[in-house]
């Protein structure tokens, strides 16, 4: 047994460790601290420690469990929350309460549950690895496939139906002389890619529901994107706004700075931000239902925007937030959440009012809910600092402003994982933030699947890995959820899995680089930075998979990439680009116009476009590419002509020039804009999407020829069809064909009315 000689934070290094290998895991120290052995020289090993090492000392023990960090697989790992090491969040909590306890390490999958087997094949069978022995129904919308491990064959002697726990044998084959056990539950090494038979070519696209994806920029099944976003991009406050305390009111700015001086807390600090763990918790108060009442905050967060929202109403309240921030408005006899950028003046918005209570002795404040009327806005762009308080318990709300308004905390939305095709969402929380992942953890499970209205996490695993813990597990995390996604792919699924966000994967790699003293590369990150990116994404394809059977999977990955104030001209994100074949860049100024999904057409790209293309063609249209090149041709050239427009002014420039900055236009706000929460517009399906770009395309050709017949854009641009147009994205795909062929032939009657015939043909 060996025995500790360092301690580097995460680092640990030991001598005399009996059997050695690489990338065995070890129990460090009297509690057992669950650690990975990553370097060895001579007799001394190098561990990396998944588990807060504070207390650890020279001179304690570690024990080696002689098998690689793995994975068990099996019934149960759906619905599942684990955090970077598959250890279920929710038995912990069970067993320690809101804090992991250190040294604890219950099994992944439930051993006493029992699930009903159903075999596939009989007594007597011969059968080879990957085939698919039985099926268990393992939630209302997938069905688990028992499958024959890796290097097994031959044939069935024994096989039993029934209710089995994971780890009873269900099955035994006899082969190479020997008879072998297969149980619902086998485990996996993490850092080893699972086999298939060979890798096929991304021709079938993930279809999102979201149009500027699917149409502008796909991603193929099997296939790979980065979404790069900045640090910071969060709902939060200016730093002048008043924070209502138990105690009295105090500017969050100031609240932010004597945290961030008191030794006693945690400080975290990434790139552009700055997120402060209260060891006392912060005594504010929160809107609660229709109360107030006094609440709790731990944690503070300072980050930037670049651009602010003053929100004035008629009783002298007043509040700057960034345009994401969403405030509480009546509505009817309801509150529900509203933007900042999408407030109206008129608007009611919630606050907090205090009354006296006079009873016979004494006289107390008393504070209640009211709501006061929006009397103006006003936006400024620029460079602020803005903060948060996170406040997970208590409605996600804390009161401040000038007045007393209540104010909503940071909250992500998740269109990929509701509304892609995928059969399976892995979704790992890569070194977030706690506030984050704690809206992830609450959402998900109350999020419906479109489809079948069965709740999403029925085919969901969420892997959490918040920026708190320690900074060894984020690095295993990845490695845990893509090989949960072949896992799932082997069986003939098609797996998105969505890592947000691989920087801060990136980050842990940096700092275990350091504390091993290892040759920096660029900004810090270890030299082999690129090739432990690659090694990731290049897990990910559609494939043949091994089994007697014809069977397929894919695994489709979205790595989030947060650069520092969006530069992505730094390592990790040059590192994923190079790697991936599509590039999503969301872009602020979009956001800030309201403009969602803010996806910039300009910047973005897709290499599978071609690879694609005969998908498109055979199962949409045959005029699908054809479209989307006119679409990306005009906005492309409405980018030249806008500074052009801005050098000698709109009404000067050619009546054709005119035209393509008014169909660019109609691209923009009718066609790539898409809301979210609207009932309709939140999914479109590929036939509505190639419905819409059609009209759009069919606007562009019959005003081109009613300008060469002498009409101007003044005349067109007033036709009553455009405006029926733009209704048509939130036309029920139920409805959409009639109302295309109407509108087609509004089209051709308003717009043949200024070329000279009734019903005029426009080639395209």
């Amino acid at each position: 047994m060996g025995k500790i000689i360092r301690i580097s934070g995460p680092v640990v290094v030991a001598e005399d460790v009996e059997d050695v290998k690489m990338y065995d895991v070890v129990k460090v120290g009297e509690m057992g601290l669950i650690g990975e052995i990553i370097k060895i020289e001579g007799n001394r090993s190098t561990i990396q420690v998944y588990e807060d090492t504070a207390g650890i000392r020279p001179d304690e023990k570690v024990e080696n469990t002689g098998r690689p960090l793995s994975v068990e697989l099996g019934p149960g790992i759906l619905k599942s929350i684990y955090d970077g090491i598959q250890r279920p969040l929710d038995v912990i909590k069970n067993t320690s309460g809101d804090f992991i306890a250190r040294g604890l390490n219950p099994p992944a999958l439930d051993r006493e549950k029992r699930w009903e087997f159903i075999p596939a094949v009989k007594k007597g069978d011969s059968v080879g690895p990957g085939q698919i022995l039985g099926t268990v129904q393992e939630t209302s919308l997938i069905t688990h496939r028992i499958m024959v491990p890796e290097g097994i064959s031959g044939k069935v002697t024994s096989i039993a139906d029934g209710d089995h726990r994971v780890e009873d044998v269900i099955a035994t084959i006899s082969g190479n002389g020997k008879n072998y056990d297969v149980r619902m539950m086998t485990t996996w090494p993490v850092r080893k890619a699972r086999r298939v038979q060979r890798k096929l070519p991304p021709e079938i696209p993930l279809v999102t529901g979201q149009r500027v994806i699917d149409a502008l920029f796909p991603v193929a099944k099997g296939g790979t994107a980065a979404v790069p976003g900045p640090f910071g991009s969060g709902k939060c406050v200016s730093g002048d706004t008043p924070v209502l305390l138990v105690d009295g009111e105090k500017r969050i700015d100031e609240i932010f700075k004597e945290a961030l001086l008191n030794p006693d807390n945690e400080v975290e600090i990434g790139n552009d931000e700055e997120i402060v763990r209260l060891k006392e918790p912060l005594h504010i108060y929160s809107m609660v239902g229709s109360d107030i009442v006094e609440s709790v905050s731990y944690a503070l967060y300072h980050g930037r925007s670049n651009a602010l929202v003053t929100v004035m109403t008629e009783g002298g309240r007043r509040v700057r937030v960034t345009p994401v921030h969403r405030l509480f408005v009546r509505s009817g006899t309801a509150v529900v959440e509203k933007q900042s950028s999408d407030i109206q003046e008129g608007d009611e918005i919630a606050c907090a009012a205090i009354h006296d209570n006079e009873d016979s002795q004494t006289v107390t404040s008393v504070m209640t809910l009211a709501f006061d009327r929006v009397k103006a806005m006003e936006t400024v762009y620029g460079s602020f600092d803005v903060y948060d308080l996170m406040v997970p318990d208590y409605g996600y709300n804390f009161i401040g402003g000038n007045g007393l308004i209540v104010l909503h905390n940071t909250v992500i939305q998740h269109q990929l994982a509701k509304w892609s095709d995928a059969n399976i969402v892995v979704y790992i929380g890569c070194g977030e933030r706690g506030n984050e992942m704690t809206e992830i953890l609450t959402t998900f499970p109350e999020l419906k699947d479109p489809n079948t209205g069965q709740p999403l996490m029925d085919r969901t695993v969420l892997i959490a890995n918040t920026s708190n813990m320690p900074v060894a597990a984020r690095e295993a995390s990845i490695y845990t959820g893509i090989t949960i996604a072949e896992y799932y792919r082997d069986m003939g699924y098609d797996v998105a899995l969505m890592a947000d966000s691989t920087s801060r994967w990136a980050e842990a790699l940096r700092e275990i680089s350091g504390r091993l003293e290892e040759m920096p590369g660029e900004e810090g990150y270890p030299a082999y930075l690129g090739r432990r990116v690659s090694e990731f994404y290049e897990r990910s394809g559609r494939a043949r998979l091994i089994s007697p059977d014809e069977r397929y999977g894919s695994i489709t990955v979205i790595g989030a990439v947060s650069p520092p104030g969006g530069d992505i001209s730094e390592p990790v994100s040059q590192n994923t680009l190079r790697v991936t074949r599509v590039f999503w860049a969301l872009d602020a100024a979009l956001a800030n116009r309201r403009h969602f999904p803010s996806i910039n057409w300009l910047n973005s790209y897709s290499l599978y476009t071609e690879d694609l293309k005969g998908w498109y063609d055979k199962n949409v249209s045959a005029e699908w590419s054809a479209l989307r090149e006119r679409a990306m041709e005009i906005l492309q050239r409405e980018s030249e002509l806008q500074e052009v427009a801005q050098l000698v002014g709109y009404d000067a420039m050619p009546e054709k020039e005119k035209s393509i900055l008014d169909v660019a236009r109609i691209i923009r706000e009718d066609f790539l804009q898409q809301s979210a929460f609207d009932e309709i517009d939140a999914y479109c399906s590929l036939k509505k999407q190639y419905l819409m770009l059609k009209a759009i395309m069919e606007i562009d050709a019959y005003q081109n020829k009613a300008l060469d017949s002498g009409a101007t854009m003044d005349n067109l641009a007033s036709l009553a069809v455009r405006e029926k147009l733009s209704r048509m994205k939130i036309v029920p795909e139920s409805q959409v064909e009639s109302y295309y062929e109407d509108l087609i032939e509004e089209i051709h009657k308003e717009y043949g009315n200024f070329i000279g015939e009734k019903n005029a043909e426009v080639n395209l």
